[in-house]
């Protein structure tokens, strides 16, 4: 077998062996867009319990400071019973009317605290029922990788062996080439050369669609232990089968 024919084997085995592997890349794709959508719905629940501890925090303290209010406020309710004189009697009057201003406020925070807690907690229910819908999913989605590495097993095994065998029959710098350019195109290291016009010998890839001068389809017919390039694309060019019948002809 010449060069060329060599790379067209390892280049049909590549095709199989990706299109086969690309079963399991789709659902690894899809577990890891899965567990990423899962994984910010529990960093948003970590950060609406912060938030309510915060809110719950902040409302104990305010009942304490309440609580203080209070307990001074029944300490000048008897001051003002024991008061002596007008003078003293109000100046007591002033700060118990004062503390009662400041209770009010603290009664006004405390709910507001609360009612931000109850949001707060609504709103961890339906994360909470979101995050159990999206573990499903999760699940869902490792059985099916699973299941998919599965089916495929022994057949990409096969493939793996069977091109493993056709690329020890290639160069090895050929073969690096022909790797490197099957993983920039996923797979697609080869491309065609199509007649477009026998008359006026117009031939082009059949991947970029590139006209290639006459020298370079003569070349590539003409030589086939050698490899040539397509100018536009850098795939490896082989003569489609128009191609040979329009130069025997």
């Amino acid at each position: 077998m010449t060069l060329i024919e060599d790379l067209l084997t390892l280049y049909r085995v590549e095709r199989q062996l990706r299109g086969l592997r690309s079963r399991v890349d789709s659902a690894e794709t899809y577990l890891r867009v899965q567990q990423r959508q899962l994984s910010t719905l529990q960093e948003r629940r970590e950060e609406l319990e912060t938030h309510k501890r915060q809110r719950q925090a902040h409302a104990g303290n305010l009942e304490t400071e309440a609580a203080a209010v209070d307990e001074r406020t029944e300490k000048l309710r008897d001051e003002l019973h024991a008061a002596s004189n007008t003078r003293q009697y109000h100046a007591v009057l002033n700060e118990v009317n004062s503390l009662k201003d400041k209770r009010k406020e603290f009664d006004e925070q405390t709910l507001s605290e609360m009612a931000a807690v109850e949001t707060l907690e609504e709103e961890l229910t339906t994360l909470e029922s979101q995050t159990t819908e999206r573990k499903k999913v999760v699940e869902s989605a490792e059985e099916e990788l699973n299941s998919r590495k599965a089916e495929i097993k022994d057949s990409l095994e096969a493939l793996e062996t069977d091109r493993g065998e056709k690329a020890s029959a290639i160069p090895s710098d050929t073969q690096q080439l022909f790797d490197d350019l099957a993983d920039d195109f996923e797979g697609e290291a080869m491309a065609s050369i199509e007649l477009i016009d026998k008359r006026r010998r117009e031939y082009a890839c059949d991947t970029c669609h590139v006209h290639l001068p006459f020298d370079i389809v003569n070349r590539v017919t003409g030589r086939p232990d050698e490899v040539v390039q397509c100018q536009g694309c850098l795939r490896i060019l082989y003569a489609s089968e128009s191609c040979r019948e329009a130069l025997v002809k």
